[in-house]
Protein backbone atom coordinates (compact mmCIF):
# COMPACT_ATOMS: atom_id res chain seq x y z
CA UNK A 1 0.00 0.00 0.00
CA UNK A 2 3.06 2.99 0.95
CA UNK A 3 4.97 1.39 -1.61
CA UNK A 4 2.30 1.96 -4.50
CA UNK A 5 1.01 5.38 -3.08
CA UNK A 6 4.35 6.54 -2.80
CA UNK A 7 5.37 4.81 -6.50
CA UNK A 8 2.51 7.27 -8.07
CA UNK A 9 3.96 10.69 -7.42
CA UNK A 10 1.17 11.88 -5.64
CA UNK A 11 1.38 15.03 -4.65
CA UNK A 12 -0.20 14.86 -1.19
CA UNK A 13 3.10 12.76 -0.47
CA UNK A 14 4.12 16.53 0.86
CA UNK A 15 1.95 15.71 3.86
CA UNK A 16 1.97 11.98 4.07
CA UNK A 17 5.83 11.72 4.07
CA UNK A 18 6.11 13.82 6.77
CA UNK A 19 3.38 12.92 8.66
CA UNK A 20 5.04 9.06 7.98
CA UNK A 21 8.51 10.74 9.52
CA UNK A 22 6.79 11.06 12.74
CA UNK A 23 5.74 7.84 13.31
CA UNK A 24 9.55 6.85 13.11
CA UNK A 25 10.71 9.74 14.85
CA UNK A 26 7.85 9.93 17.91
CA UNK A 27 10.58 8.55 20.36
CA UNK A 28 13.00 10.93 19.67
CA UNK A 29 11.10 13.45 21.08
CA UNK A 30 10.31 12.17 24.71
CA UNK A 31 13.15 10.00 25.14
CA UNK A 32 16.49 12.72 26.48
CA UNK A 33 19.25 10.76 24.90
CA UNK A 34 23.24 11.64 26.38
CA UNK A 35 25.56 12.04 23.71
CA UNK A 36 27.72 8.64 23.14
CA UNK A 37 30.57 10.73 21.33
CA UNK A 38 31.60 14.37 21.27
CA UNK A 39 32.41 15.88 18.14
CA UNK A 40 34.69 18.74 17.84
CA UNK A 41 33.99 20.01 14.20
CA UNK A 42 33.35 23.82 14.43
CA UNK A 43 30.24 24.43 12.71
CA UNK A 44 28.37 21.41 14.60
CA UNK A 45 29.89 22.22 17.93
CA UNK A 46 28.38 26.00 17.04
CA UNK A 47 25.40 24.86 16.40
CA UNK A 48 24.72 22.25 19.03
CA UNK A 49 26.14 23.83 22.11
CA UNK A 50 23.58 26.14 23.02
CA UNK A 51 20.86 23.63 22.55
CA UNK A 52 22.45 21.10 24.98
CA UNK A 53 20.04 21.56 27.61
CA UNK A 54 17.11 22.14 25.10
CA UNK A 55 16.43 17.93 23.95
CA UNK A 56 13.09 18.66 22.27
CA UNK A 57 14.63 21.71 20.11
CA UNK A 58 17.37 19.99 18.90
CA UNK A 59 15.25 17.13 18.07
CA UNK A 60 13.41 18.67 16.12
CA UNK A 61 15.72 20.24 13.99
CA UNK A 62 17.26 17.08 13.19
CA UNK A 63 13.47 16.18 12.31
CA UNK A 64 13.24 18.81 9.85
CA UNK A 65 16.63 18.30 8.41
CA UNK A 66 15.58 14.92 7.76
CA UNK A 67 12.34 15.94 6.06
CA UNK A 68 14.25 18.51 4.21
CA UNK A 69 17.18 16.10 3.09
CA UNK A 70 14.35 13.48 2.20
CA UNK A 71 12.73 15.73 -0.38
CA UNK A 72 15.75 17.56 -1.79
CA UNK A 73 16.96 14.31 -2.88
CA UNK A 74 13.69 13.35 -4.20
CA UNK A 75 13.96 16.69 -6.03
CA UNK A 76 17.30 15.77 -7.52
CA UNK A 77 16.48 12.25 -8.61
CA UNK A 78 13.35 13.24 -10.27
CA UNK A 79 14.57 16.70 -11.95
CA UNK A 80 17.58 15.10 -13.49
CA UNK A 81 16.16 12.15 -14.34
CA UNK A 82 18.37 9.80 -12.22
CA UNK A 83 15.83 6.97 -12.30
CA UNK A 84 13.67 6.12 -15.03
CA UNK A 85 10.16 7.52 -13.63
CA UNK A 86 9.84 10.43 -10.88
CA UNK A 87 7.98 9.31 -7.96
CA UNK A 88 9.06 10.27 -3.89
CA UNK A 89 10.56 6.62 -3.25
CA UNK A 90 13.49 8.51 -2.91
CA UNK A 91 12.30 10.16 -0.24
CA UNK A 92 10.52 7.40 1.45
CA UNK A 93 13.51 4.92 1.83
CA UNK A 94 16.11 8.17 3.04
CA UNK A 95 13.27 8.92 5.78
CA UNK A 96 13.22 5.02 6.52
CA UNK A 97 17.35 4.93 6.54
CA UNK A 98 17.70 7.95 8.67
CA UNK A 99 14.95 6.52 11.33
CA UNK A 100 16.25 2.78 11.99
CA UNK A 101 17.92 3.03 15.37
CA UNK A 102 17.17 4.95 18.18
CA UNK A 103 20.37 6.57 18.49
CA UNK A 104 19.60 8.51 15.02
CA UNK A 105 16.77 9.95 16.40
CA UNK A 106 18.56 12.90 17.43
CA UNK A 107 20.99 15.84 16.69
CA UNK A 108 23.99 14.22 15.44
CA UNK A 109 26.41 15.40 12.53
CA UNK A 110 25.19 13.08 9.96
CA UNK A 111 21.87 14.93 9.25
CA UNK A 112 23.55 18.74 8.50
CA UNK A 113 26.59 16.28 6.60
CA UNK A 114 24.10 14.86 4.20
CA UNK A 115 22.04 18.10 3.46
CA UNK A 116 25.83 19.72 1.90
CA UNK A 117 26.73 16.56 0.35
CA UNK A 118 23.08 16.50 -1.57
CA UNK A 119 23.47 19.83 -2.22
CA UNK A 120 26.91 19.02 -3.84
CA UNK A 121 25.64 15.91 -6.11
CA UNK A 122 22.63 18.60 -7.18
CA UNK A 123 25.74 20.96 -8.15
CA UNK A 124 26.99 18.25 -10.02
CA UNK A 125 24.24 16.97 -12.01
CA UNK A 126 23.14 19.79 -12.74
CA UNK A 127 26.61 21.46 -14.51
CA UNK A 128 25.35 18.39 -17.22
CA UNK A 129 25.65 20.07 -20.80
CA UNK A 130 26.26 23.56 -19.44
CA UNK A 131 28.93 26.12 -21.70
CA UNK A 132 30.69 26.79 -18.22
CA UNK A 133 30.14 25.54 -14.76
CA UNK A 134 32.62 27.72 -12.99
CA UNK A 135 29.77 28.41 -9.89
CA UNK A 136 28.98 25.00 -9.81
CA UNK A 137 32.42 23.53 -9.52
CA UNK A 138 33.45 26.37 -6.87
CA UNK A 139 30.06 25.60 -5.10
CA UNK A 140 30.38 21.50 -4.97
CA UNK A 141 33.79 22.34 -3.62
CA UNK A 142 32.72 24.00 -1.23
CA UNK A 143 29.83 22.80 -0.10
CA UNK A 144 32.04 19.11 0.68
CA UNK A 145 33.82 21.37 2.49
CA UNK A 146 31.41 22.01 4.59
CA UNK A 147 30.11 18.82 4.81
CA UNK A 148 33.79 17.81 6.65
CA UNK A 149 33.11 20.49 8.99
CA UNK A 150 30.38 19.01 10.48
CA UNK A 151 31.95 15.29 10.18
CA UNK A 152 35.58 15.34 9.07
CA UNK A 153 35.36 11.44 7.77
CA UNK A 154 33.16 13.15 4.99
CA UNK A 155 36.34 14.59 3.32
CA UNK A 156 36.43 10.77 1.87
CA UNK A 157 33.83 12.59 -0.74
CA UNK A 158 36.00 15.06 -2.08
CA UNK A 159 37.06 12.41 -5.10
CA UNK A 160 33.33 13.12 -5.96
CA UNK A 161 33.97 15.38 -7.44
CA UNK A 162 36.97 14.06 -9.82
CA UNK A 163 34.43 11.88 -10.65
CA UNK A 164 31.05 14.28 -11.34
CA UNK A 165 33.62 16.56 -13.40
CA UNK A 166 34.82 13.61 -15.51
CA UNK A 167 30.80 12.22 -15.91
CA UNK A 168 29.17 15.41 -16.31
CA UNK A 169 31.84 18.12 -17.92
CA UNK A 170 34.05 18.09 -20.90
CA UNK A 171 37.73 18.40 -18.87
CA UNK A 172 38.05 22.45 -18.11
CA UNK A 173 41.28 22.71 -16.07
CA UNK A 174 40.10 26.08 -14.21
CA UNK A 175 36.83 24.71 -13.02
CA UNK A 176 39.05 22.06 -11.42
CA UNK A 177 40.69 24.53 -9.85
CA UNK A 178 37.92 26.55 -8.97
CA UNK A 179 36.72 23.26 -6.81
CA UNK A 180 39.57 23.27 -5.43
CA UNK A 181 39.35 26.79 -3.79
CA UNK A 182 36.11 25.41 -3.01
CA UNK A 183 37.32 22.97 -0.82
CA UNK A 184 39.89 25.01 1.22
CA UNK A 185 37.70 27.98 1.55
CA UNK A 186 36.25 27.14 4.09
CA UNK A 187 38.82 26.02 6.12
CA UNK A 188 40.27 29.24 5.82
CA UNK A 189 38.14 30.88 7.61
CA UNK A 190 38.01 28.20 10.35
CA UNK A 191 41.55 28.76 11.06
CA UNK A 192 41.29 32.47 10.65
CA UNK A 193 38.49 32.64 13.05
CA UNK A 194 40.57 30.21 15.49
CA UNK A 195 43.62 32.02 14.45
CA UNK A 196 41.99 35.25 15.47
CA UNK A 197 40.63 34.30 18.78
CA UNK A 198 43.77 32.16 20.10
CA UNK A 199 42.47 29.01 19.81
CA UNK A 200 44.20 27.88 17.68
CA UNK A 201 46.40 24.91 19.67
CA UNK A 202 43.23 22.86 20.14
CA UNK A 203 44.24 22.14 16.24
CA UNK A 204 47.24 21.19 16.52
CA UNK A 205 46.63 17.48 16.34
CA UNK A 206 44.65 15.90 13.88
CA UNK A 207 42.75 13.87 16.57
CA UNK A 208 41.35 17.16 17.10
CA UNK A 209 39.31 16.26 13.71
CA UNK A 210 37.90 13.08 15.33
CA UNK A 211 34.73 12.71 17.85
CA UNK A 212 36.36 12.07 21.56
CA UNK A 213 35.34 8.28 22.49
CA UNK A 214 34.24 7.60 26.06
CA UNK A 215 37.23 5.88 27.83
CA UNK A 216 35.14 2.58 29.19
CA UNK A 217 31.86 2.06 27.42
CA UNK A 218 30.34 -1.50 26.24
CA UNK A 219 28.13 -1.31 23.71
CA UNK A 220 24.98 -3.79 23.91
CA UNK A 221 23.68 -4.70 20.00
CA UNK A 222 20.34 -6.30 21.14
CA UNK A 223 19.02 -9.05 18.38
CA UNK A 224 16.69 -7.32 16.77
CA UNK A 225 19.56 -5.14 15.69
CA UNK A 226 20.87 -8.00 13.16
CA UNK A 227 17.63 -9.31 12.14
CA UNK A 228 17.08 -5.72 11.03
CA UNK A 229 20.86 -5.46 9.15
CA UNK A 230 19.93 -8.47 7.53
CA UNK A 231 16.50 -7.11 6.24
CA UNK A 232 18.09 -4.33 4.93
CA UNK A 233 21.16 -6.12 3.55
CA UNK A 234 18.71 -8.58 1.62
CA UNK A 235 16.73 -5.40 -0.03
CA UNK A 236 19.89 -3.70 -0.18
CA UNK A 237 21.00 -6.34 -2.22
CA UNK A 238 18.50 -6.95 -4.69
CA UNK A 239 18.22 -3.18 -5.69
CA UNK A 240 22.18 -2.93 -6.54
CA UNK A 241 21.33 -6.12 -8.49
CA UNK A 242 18.37 -4.21 -10.44
CA UNK A 243 20.63 -1.02 -10.76
CA UNK A 244 22.56 -2.50 -13.60
CA UNK A 245 19.81 -4.72 -15.28
CA UNK A 246 18.69 -2.48 -18.55
CA UNK A 247 21.54 0.25 -17.52
CA UNK A 248 23.07 0.10 -20.92
CA UNK A 249 19.86 1.22 -22.25
CA UNK A 250 18.79 3.54 -20.45
CA UNK A 251 19.57 7.20 -20.99
CA UNK A 252 23.34 8.96 -20.88
CA UNK A 253 21.36 11.67 -17.97
CA UNK A 254 20.45 8.60 -16.22
CA UNK A 255 23.61 6.25 -16.44
CA UNK A 256 25.81 9.25 -15.51
CA UNK A 257 23.52 9.97 -12.15
CA UNK A 258 23.43 6.07 -11.09
CA UNK A 259 27.22 5.95 -11.69
CA UNK A 260 27.95 8.91 -9.41
CA UNK A 261 25.73 7.40 -7.07
CA UNK A 262 27.55 3.99 -7.00
CA UNK A 263 30.67 5.76 -6.80
CA UNK A 264 29.03 7.82 -3.90
CA UNK A 265 28.28 4.33 -2.25
CA UNK A 266 31.54 3.37 -2.37
CA UNK A 267 33.28 6.47 -0.37
CA UNK A 268 30.55 6.35 1.92
CA UNK A 269 31.78 2.89 2.97
CA UNK A 270 35.53 4.39 3.00
CA UNK A 271 34.06 6.65 5.35
CA UNK A 272 33.11 3.99 7.92
CA UNK A 273 36.69 2.41 7.83
CA UNK A 274 38.69 6.28 9.42
CA UNK A 275 35.82 6.86 11.45
CA UNK A 276 37.01 5.98 14.96
CA UNK A 277 34.91 3.60 16.31
CA UNK A 278 31.45 2.70 14.41
CA UNK A 279 28.23 3.46 15.64
CA UNK A 280 24.59 2.96 14.06
CA UNK A 281 24.93 6.47 12.89
CA UNK A 282 28.12 5.91 10.55
CA UNK A 283 25.77 4.34 8.35
CA UNK A 284 23.64 7.29 7.53
CA UNK A 285 26.24 7.90 5.32
CA UNK A 286 25.44 5.48 3.28
CA UNK A 287 21.33 6.95 3.16
CA UNK A 288 21.57 8.69 -0.01
CA UNK A 289 22.90 6.38 -2.64
CA UNK A 290 20.81 3.23 -0.58
CA UNK A 291 17.74 5.70 -1.00
CA UNK A 292 17.84 6.10 -4.43
CA UNK A 293 19.18 2.34 -4.98
CA UNK A 294 16.23 0.67 -3.31
CA UNK A 295 13.71 3.49 -5.11
CA UNK A 296 14.83 2.23 -8.19
CA UNK A 297 14.67 -1.66 -7.08
CA UNK A 298 10.70 -0.88 -6.00
CA UNK A 299 10.04 1.14 -8.97
CA UNK A 300 10.51 -2.13 -11.39
CA UNK A 301 8.94 -4.35 -9.30
CA UNK A 302 6.51 -6.35 -11.44
CA UNK A 303 4.89 -7.93 -8.55
CA UNK A 304 3.65 -5.49 -6.24
CA UNK A 305 2.80 -7.95 -3.22
CA UNK A 306 6.65 -8.68 -3.15
CA UNK A 307 7.59 -5.08 -2.88
CA UNK A 308 4.92 -4.40 -0.23
CA UNK A 309 5.60 -7.13 2.02
CA UNK A 310 9.73 -6.51 1.83
CA UNK A 311 8.64 -2.91 3.19
CA UNK A 312 6.89 -4.03 5.72
CA UNK A 313 9.43 -6.53 6.95
CA UNK A 314 11.32 -3.24 7.02
CA UNK A 315 9.46 -0.91 8.77
CA UNK A 316 8.07 -4.09 11.23
CA UNK A 317 12.44 -4.77 11.62
CA UNK A 318 12.59 -1.32 12.50
CA UNK A 319 10.07 -1.40 15.13
CA UNK A 320 11.01 -3.95 16.67
CA UNK A 321 14.64 -3.08 16.94
CA UNK A 322 12.94 0.39 18.70
CA UNK A 323 10.79 -1.36 21.19
CA UNK A 324 13.94 -4.04 22.16
CA UNK A 325 16.36 -1.06 22.03
CA UNK A 326 14.04 0.80 24.37
CA UNK A 327 13.18 -2.27 26.96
Amino acid sequence: MLIRFFKNNNPSSFILLPLFALVLWIIGFFLAQNAAVTYHMPLYQTITKPLNNFHLIGTLIAFLLIISGAFLLNFIVNKYEILTKPSFLPALFYIVFMSMDIAMLTMHPFVFANIFIMLAIFKLVSSYQKDTAFSNAFDAGFLISLSTLFYFPSIVYIPILVIGFLLFRPFNWREWIISLLGIIGPYIFVFSYYFLNDTLDNWQNITAFFPDLPEQQKQVIPGSFYFMIGICVLILLFSFKKIFTGFYESSQRNKKGISLLVWLAVFASLSLFIAPQLYIQNFSALAIPASVFCANYFLKIKKQWWGELLFILLLSSIFIHHFFTLF
